[in-house]
């Protein structure tokens, strides 16, 4: 039990629903014309976050835009998803997975 001679650092409580880790896997994101090849920035089952190219392109994508995604993780086969773009942060979107896709 703490003393009051100790120093405890509280972490602020984690708002995340589902855990998430960090991944740089390739991905192409797909929205309309628009096809972006990224790498993810962290996954969960849910959902992931990919980071923006040196271009920026990604910043194109809005909040609530459909998107399909080909994540290509290593020494595994592609899964392809459908999801919306749930936010968008400095450092890019964040997708929310909605659906698999069929298997091509």
């Amino acid at each position: 039990m703490p003393s009051s001679h100790t120093a405890s650092i509280e972490r602020p409580p984690e708002h995340r629903r589902h855990a998430r880790v960090a991944a740089s896997w390739p991905v192409t994101v797909q929205t309309g014309e628009q096809l972006l090849h990224l790498h993810t920035l962290n996954l969960s089952s849910f959902g992931a976050k990919v980071g923006l190219d040196e271009t920026g392109q990604g910043e194109l994508l809005e909040v609530g835009r459909t998107a399909h995604l080909r994540l290509e993780p290593p020494g595994a086969r592609p899964v392809e998803v459908e999801a919306i773009v749930w936010r968008t942060d400095d450092d890019g979107p964040v997708f929310f997975f909605i659906g698999t896709s069929p298997a091509a």
